[in-house]
């Protein structure tokens, strides 16, 4: 019964969130994926990452899939990267695949290359 692992359903991973009446200075670490509709000032290294609208990131992202909707300032280092209508872009985009969702401000520039993540 407790040790029977073939008879475990696989549970899909439950987003770390980041609420918007929290702000985050320094560094943020996840196995799994993240949600951000706070701020945070400094680096997040996760699975995936999702800035939903009215969320900010100032710093260094170094993750797998990242999606911003909200504002974003700094370096972002992924395999994929969308930016949504609502984004607000501004740095660095060192990706593999990008999309870009009509309404986005984008000031940045791009590299494409092979990135290390998690």
């Amino acid at each position: 019964m407790f040790g029977n692992k073939e008879n475990m359903a696989e549970v899909a991973p439950v987003s770390s969130m980041i609420g918007a009446d929290m702000r985050i200075t320094g560094t943020v670490i996840s196995d799994g994926p993240v949600v951000c509709a706070g701020q945070i000032e400094g680096t997040i290294e996760c699975d995936s990452l999702h800035i939903l609208p009215g969320g900010t990131l100032n710093g260094d992202i170094n993750a797998k899939s990242v999606t911003v909707d909200g504002v974003m300032v700094g370096t972002i280092k992924a395999e994929t990267v969308q930016l949504a209508k609502h984004a607000d872009f501004n740095g660095e985009l060192c990706c593999d695949g990008i999309a870009i969702d009509e309404g986005a401000k984008i000031e940045a520039s791009f590299s494409k290359g092979q990135v290390k993540n998690g």
